[in-house]
């Protein structure tokens, strides 16, 4: 497995945009966003793009 991502809790406000992007890697189980790091290589480009475009910058590459 190569690329990982982790969500900052903290920062998370589970707005959804994350698994709009890409619903195979994220998921937002009670108001948080979740990361299933096993699909990540396969939706690289999709999660990349979720990553950078979440508006509370909770998704960072772990």
């Amino acid at each position: 497995m190569g690329t990982k991502f982790k969500i900052n809790s903290d920062d998370c406000t589970g707005c959804g945009l994350c698994e709009d992007a890409c619903p195979e890697v994220f998921k937002i189980v009670d108001e948080k966003s979740t990361v299933n790091n096993e699909a990540v290589d396969k939706n690289i480009a999709a999660a990349t793009e979720a990553m950078k475009s979440c508006p509370d910058n909770a998704i960072v590459s772990a």
